[in-house]
């Protein structure tokens, strides 16, 4: 089976990459800087229409299908709305929420064709909870939430699994954006390793479930994301249901 991860030089992606070479999957990563690991690795922009769907076309015409497709590339800008570059927050806005769109727009076509096939969109806790010097993440996140959420209840009547991955902070190259200086301790307080999104993402594969999410070290985090989460679903069960 083929498995395409984006971002997957470092981090959540590098973790995923690992994890599913491990569970037998052909892996195709794909990240700006050509990967270290996967059985191709491919040097692409996932914000550059061309290069996203001339790499599918590549992929389909290679292999004949893609069985999973691991939305995980982005990044964040750190510091008030006022503050922050304006040409970095665009790039922002196509690479967390265009660049998805774009595989997405490129592979489901086949997805749909075959009747199966597995996406996995990686988002944020940002995307409920829009956090203070970090608006414009926050906003592609709730984005790429949105679109997830509506197309998992759009695919569920072709067989094809979309799933959204909710983590806090993860210890990854996130901070590493020279916005976050004198910010990253707040975050690696409460970070988890990339291991444990890596194993949401496999989760998320088998059963096709909607939302999962990876809580923080925080210790009220898991209770108000339970609660997110069951009121999500009641809405998008009732929206399946009503729109298939």
């Amino acid at each position: 089976m083929i498995a395409v991860v984006t971002g997957a030089s470092k981090g959540i992606g590098k973790a995923t990459v690992i994890k599913l070479k491990d569970l037998g999957y052909t892996v195709v990563a794909i990240s700006r800087s050509l990967p270290e690991i996967g059985d191709e690795k491919i040097q692409a922009d996932v914000s550059n229409k061309e290069d996203v769907f001339k790499t599918v076309n590549y992929l389909i015409s290679k292999y004949g299908f893609i069985d999973v497709l691991v939305n995980n590339a982005g990044f964040g800008v750190y510091g008030s709305f006022l503050e922050t570059d304006l040409n970095e927050e665009e790039y922002m806005i196509r690479t967390n929420l265009l660049g998805p769109i774009y595989f997405m727009k490129a592979v489901l076509p086949y997805m749909v064709k075959e009747r199966r096939g597995s996406i996995v969109n990686i988002i944020s806790e940002a995307a409920y909870v829009s956090s203070p010097k970090l608006l414009v993440y926050s906003a592609t996140k709730a984005a790429l939430a949105h679109i997830t959420n509506g197309l998992w209840a759009e695919m569920r009547k072709y067989g094809v699994k979309v799933s959204g991955i909710y983590p806090g902070p993860v210890k990854t190259n996130f901070t590493s954006h020279p916005s976050f200086k004198g910010a990253k301790d707040s975050f690696s307080r409460f970070a988890v390793e990339p291991e444990k999104v890596a194993n949401a993402v496999v989760k998320a594969i088998k059963t096709g479930k909607r939302e999962i999410y990876v809580p923080s070290k925080l210790a009220l985090d898991p209770y108000f994301l339970k609660l997110s989460y069951i009121m999500q679903s009641i809405t998008y069960r009732f929206a399946g249901k009503y729109f298939s």
